[in-house]
């Protein structure tokens, strides 16, 4: 699902509030990104492909022992066709795509929406970006140098992750997101105080990508 079709205006508002919300008790800016997708995972359909046609290569001979190489090489190529269709579908490229795929494809790009946001250019270095992505089901939270060095011996983003993956699971995205949100503005509340003259100096609250 695009991003623009899961979140309508009324959910992009709560979200965008949160985030306003969470940043009035903290000097460090947040940011969420959210994303369709964040890699083609263009090994996933072969796979998915692959596996379909030595399936049905096995129910051709089990079913009819006599079939000719030719119809049997035909019958692949329309299974591989019809895999090839379906992969193009998140879901199956999901299934299809390994874990370490998912996972580094989901970092990568959360560090070119890091940099593509702006997220190193605030003065103090208090830039934060909570980047979700739906095809990989995954969420990362990546934080400038002002921003980790905030973060207690015992402390990490894992709440804030786990916030927003659940309301994802549970079918509520955007209480989990806004969960999430006020949370980062929780734990950085201590540590980044706001100052007397903050001013917001990167892109503001939630940004989509399809």
């Amino acid at each position: 699902m695009k991003p623009s079709e899961l979140f309508d205006e009324g959910d992009r508002a709560r979200i965008e509030a949160a985030v306003a919300e969470a940043e009035t008790g903290t000097s460090g800016e947040i940011v969420v990104a959210v994303e369709r997708a964040s890699g083609s995972h263009a090994a996933a359909p072969w796979r998915f492909a692959v596996g379909l046609a030595a399936i049905v290569l096995l129910g051709v001979g089990l079913a009819r022992p006599g079939t000719g190489l030719l119809e049997a090489f035909g019958v692949q190529a329309i299974a591989v066709g019809v895999a090839l269709g379906l992969g193009r579908i998140d879901a199956v490229r999901r299934v299809f795509a390994t874990e370490a795929e998912l996972e580094r494809a989901a970092r990568q790009a959360a560090l070119r929406a890091f940099t593509e946001n702006g997220i190193r250019r605030t003065r103090d270095r208090t830039g934060i970006l909570i980047y979700v992505t739906l095809l990989e089901h995954r969420v990362v939270v990546l934080g400038d140098e002002a921003i980790d060095r905030a973060l207690g011996p015992e402390e990490s983003w894992e709440e804030v992750v786990a916030l927003v993956l659940d309301g994802i699971r549970a079918g509520r995205a955007t209480e989990g997101i806004v969960a999430g949100v006020r949370r980062c503005g929780e734990i950085l509340a201590h540590p980044l105080p706001p100052r007397a003259d903050d001013t917001n100096e990167i892109v503001h609250g939630l940004v989509l990508h399809d």
